[in-house]
């Protein structure tokens, strides 16, 4: 990885496995096993699983999983959790190089895991890999935030307290033009600890732009949400989920 996505994707910067993600977990994955069809002994692939919190709970449903993630500290805690499920299998991977074809029912890439390269060319390998791993009509579930929501709605600079105790100040800058990104400054203060600093950049999706990716991927797009499970049925939540398909034959 590069330095800032090691800066990053670190606990306790950023915590796939915070108490507030995994109380969401449940409803996202009923929502996700919905989405893609899913049924006892559909093939699924979980890309950027983090800690598990989706694919473990999908497995448990009867789905044979595989995870893939490029930070083995995540991993790690994912095949923990994932203790005595033989359908529940993890790896670590680059999602620009997915070595899989044509193996899974569905895939899906939940929580803003999409966007953090250099180059919009890379995020186009990922979901050619994606497309490729999939069986022909195979479902393809991605979920974003939504950058037009962002720049009508988004707060450029806030402050949280995690379920941690910690405070997380998080500072934005939206860039627009032919690559919109949004450049994240995050600085983490927790009692008695030194704090913590990290700086990262996510490409900026709105539906349009997303759907566009998606056909040049050979994924078509099927339907769209502002969010996972109750939050679809929002008009706006700043979430965008999508679900596409490869074609068949």
């Amino acid at each position: 990885m590069s330095g800032w996505a090691k800066q990053f994707f670190r606990a306790p910067v950023f915590t796939p496995g915070a108490p507030e993600a995994l109380a969401a977990a449940p409803m996202e994955a009923a929502a996700a096993w919905r989405a893609l069809g899913l049924k006892p002994g559909s093939r699924l692939l979980d890309l950027a699983c983090g800690t598990g919190r989706h694919s473990v709970l999908l497995a448990k449903r009867g789905a044979f999983v595989v995870g893939v993630d490029k930070t083995e500290a995540y991993l790690k805690e994912a095949r923990a959790n994932a203790r005595g499920l033989k359908n529940c299998l993890y790896a670590r991977g680059d999602m620009r190089r997915l070595p899989f074809k044509g193996e899974f029912d569905a895939a899906m890439n939940l929580w803003t895991s999409f966007g953090y390269f250099a180059k919009a060319s890379d995020d186009l390998k990922a979901l050619k890999g994606v497309a490729r791993a999939l069986k022909p009509g195979g479902l393809f579930l991605i979920d974003l935030i939504d950058f037009a929501w962002v720049k009508k709605h988004g707060s450029r600079r806030r402050w949280d307290r995690r379920a941690d105790g910690a405070y997380l100040l998080q500072d934005a800058v939206w860039v627009e033009g032919r690559d919109p990104r949004v450049i994240n400054a995050w600085i983490i203060l927790r009692p008695g600890k030194p704090e913590l600093r990290s700086r990262f950049v996510v490409r900026g999706y709105d539906k349009p732009r997303l759907y566009a990716v998606l056909r040049r991927a050979s994924l078509e797009p099927v339907k769209s949400w502002h969010g996972l499970g109750a939050l679809g049925r929002l008009k706006s939540s700043g979430r965008l989920v999508v679900l596409a398909r490869k074609p068949a034959r």
